[in-house]
């Protein structure tokens, strides 16, 4: 099992609110926002955290850079792929 299977495991154990807590944290070091790639309408939507809860929906978002590669968020989960906005989630992105 390598990290990010642990820390799933961890998240997956959380009772709701706690998991809330912790969705509210990493959004606050999330680097979306800061990202090329992220668009007026992601920020109009309040998007944020696809790499946890999945990719944008409804908005355009063409690939220009992606900062996952260096987001606190990819380093604490232990994730390996990057452009989750447009792909998906790291757990849909292995199955």
């Amino acid at each position: 099992m390598d990290r990010f299977e642990s820390e799933i495991r961890r998240l997956d154990a959380l009772r709701p609110e706690e998991l809330e807590r912790w969705i509210e944290a990493a959004k606050g070091t999330c680097r979306c926002p800061g990202c090329a790639t992220y668009t007026e309408c992601n920020a109009s939507n309040r998007e944020l955290l696809y790499c946890y809860l999945g990719k944008s929906v409804g908005c355009e978002m063409p690939a220009k850079t992606c900062d996952c590669p260096v987001c606190k968020v990819t380093d604490d989960l232990g994730l390996k792929y990057s452009f989750y906005c447009r792909n998906g989630p790291e757990k849909v992105l292995r199955e």
